[in-house]
C-alpha cells in the first residue's frame, strides 16, 4: 500500500461505501448495529491473526464475526437473549447441502399441508392475529425435525419478520400496537410463506457465501473451534474469560439506557416469546431493558458524588441546580429522576471497564465506539466520561477518532426531556476511543 493509500485509510471512519451482503453480517435486522467495516478496520490495526478478540457488548456479533473472518479468535458477551441466539448462529458455519435439502422439504410440507402439533404462546394473542399465530404454530411444527443447525436458520428467518407481520408498529423500536394492522395482519399460510421466502433465499446465499469462506482456509476450523459468545452480564466477569487472556476488546456499548434511548428488549420481544426464550437470571422477557445498562435506578443517589469522572460530576450539579430552581414538587422530580437514569447507566458502564481492564493483556489496546446523547437539552459528553473513568483502570488514552453516523438503525429524532411533544436530534456523530492498557 502506498503513503497516500495508506494515509487515507488511516483517516477514513465513515465508509459511507459499505459492502452490502458480507457474509452472515446482513442476516436480521437489529437497532443501531456494529458496521463490519469499521470492525474490520479497527481488528486489522490492533491485532494480529490469532489474537483473541473480544467484544464485551457484542450484540448481533458484527465484531465476533469480522474477528473469525480475519483468522483471529472471537469472544463476545451479550445479556439480551435474540442477540445472542443471532450472533451465535452467525459465526456456525452450517452445512448447506443439508440446509438446501430442508428447505425444499419445508415448502412441500406447506404444499401438502402435512400433519403438524399445535404450539401455545403465552400473551401473543394481543400482538397477533388467530390465523397469522396458527400459521407460525405450523411453520415451527415442521422445522422442529431438522438438525439443529437448519432449526435455527429458519427460526432466525421467522424472527426477521416477526414484527412486519405482527400488529406492532414496526416504525421504531419500541412495542407499540398499530390498530390499522388488527384488520391486515392475517397471515395464512401462503402468505407467511410469501413473506419468509425471500428471506430465507436471501440468507441461504449469506450462509453460503460464509461456508465457503471457512472451507476455504483450514486455519479457520481453530479459530472456530475456539470462538464462543456468552449470554452474561458485562458488568459481572465471567468465568470462562481469563483475567489477561485477551489481545484486543473493540466493543459498542449502548449510547445509554434502554428505557429511553433504544428499547433492545422491546425491539426483541416478540421473538423472544414466539420461542420461549429465557432472559438471563430471574428476570421475564417483558423486563430485559431493565437489565441492560442504566437499565435499574434503585439505589442510585443523585446527590452522591463518588463517581471518578469530572465531568460526570458537572452534569450532576447542573441537574440538581435545576432541580433545586423548580418550583413544583413535579418539575423538581423529573429532573432528578432523569439525572439518576444517567447516573445508574454510566455506573453499569464503569463496570464494565473495570471488567475490560480485568480480561486485557498489558501494553494491549481497548477500542471503544459510541456517542453523545442529549438529555433535557444537555449533551452528556460519554467519549469524556469514559476517558475519565478509564484512567482508573490502568487504561492510557491515546487517541479518539470521530466519524459521522450513516445508515444507523435509530430514530431520527428522539425525546431528550419526556415530555410529550419536545423532541431532539438523534446522535449523528460517533467517537472511537483508542486505549492502551499500560498497567
Amino acid at each position: 500500500m502506498q503513503k497516500k493509500d495508506l494515509d487515507e485509510w488511516l483517516s477514513e471512519w465513515t465508509f459511507k461505501n459499505r459492502e452490502k451482503g458480507r457474509y452472515t453480517h446482513s442476516i436480521h435486522k437489529y437497532p443501531a448495529v456494529f458496521i463490519p467495516e469499521l470492525a474490520d478496520k479497527i481488528i486489522s490495526m490492533y491485532s494480529n491473526e490469532g489474537d483473541v478478540v473480544l467484544d464485551i457488548f457484542s450484540g448481533s456479533g458484527t465484531s465476533v464475526l469480522e474477528s473469525i473472518v480475519n483468522k483471529r479468535i472471537g469472544m463476545g458477551i451479550e445479556l439480551n437473549p435474540l442477540a445472542y441466539f443471532i450472533s451465535r448462529f452467525k459465526i456456525k458455519p452450517i452445512d448447506v447441502n443439508e440446509l438446501g435439502e430442508n428447505i425444499a422439504e419445508l415448502y412441500d410440507d406447506f404444499k401438502n399441508h402435512h400433519e403438524f402439533s399445535i404450539k401455545s404462546f403465552d400473551n401473543d394473542i394481543f400482538w397477533f392475529s388467530e390465523i397469522t399465530l396458527n400459521s407460525i404454530s405450523k411453520y415451527l411444527s415442521y422445522i422442529e425435525r431438522f438438525s439443529y443447525d437448519s432449526y435455527c436458520f429458519f427460526k432466525v428467518c421467522l424472527s426477521e419478520i416477526i414484527r412486519d407481520i405482527s400488529f406492532c408498529n414496526h416504525n421504531g423500536f419500541k412495542m407499540h400496537k398499530d390498530k390499522n394492522k388488527e384488520s391486515t395482519s392475517n397471515y395464512d399460510d401462503d402468505k407467511l410463506l410469501e413473506s419468509l421466502s425471500s428471506v430465507i433465499s436471501r440468507n441461504f446465499k449469506y450462509v453460503k457465501s460464509y461456508r465457503e469462506l471457512i472451507d476455504s482456509n483450514s486455519d479457520y476450523k481453530r479459530i472456530i473451534d475456539k470462538s464462543c459468545i456468552y449470554n452474561h452480564n458485562t458488568t459481572m466477569l465471567h468465568e470462562n474469560i481469563k483475567p489477561n487472556s485477551v489481545d484486543l476488546i473493540i466493543t459498542s456499548p449502548p449510547y445509554g439506557d434502554s428505557k429511553t434511548t433504544v428499547a433492545y428488549g422491546q425491539f426483541s420481544r416478540l421473538s423472544m416469546q414466539i420461542f420461549g426464550m429465557d432472559p438471563v437470571g430471574d428476570s421475564k422477557i417483558t423486563q430485559v431493558d431493565n437489565e441492560l445498562l442504566g437499565g435499574k435506578i434503585k439505589g442510585i443517589d443523585p446527590f452522591d458524588y463518588s463517581t471518578k469522572s469530572l465531568t460526570l460530576q458537572n452534569i450532576q450539579e447542573l441537574f440538581i441546580s435545576r432541580a433545586s430552581l423548580c418550583e413544583d414538587k413535579k418539575g423538581k422530580k423529573r429532573h432528578l429522576d432523569r439525572l439518576k437514569d444517567i447516573l445508574s447507566f454510566y455506573t453499569d458502564l464503569d463496570l464494565a471497564i473495570k471488567n475490560a481492564s480485568v480480561y486485557l493483556k498489558k501494553d494491549k489496546y481497548f477500542v471503544l465506539i459510541t456517542a453523545s446523547r442529549v438529555v433535557h437539552n444537555t449533551k452528556l459528553h460519554t467519549d469524556q466520561i469514559i476517558s475519565e473513568l478509564s484512567y482508573g483502570y490502568g487504561f492510557k488514552l491515546k487517541n479518539i477518532h470521530y466519524r459521522d453516523i450513516h445508515n444507523k438503525r435509530m430514530p431520527s429524532r428522539v425525546s431528550a426531556t419526556n415530555v410529550v411533544g419536545e423532541t431532539a436530534p438523534t446522535m449523528t456523530e460517533e467517537s472511537i476511543i483508542v486505549f492502551k492498557k499500560i498497567k
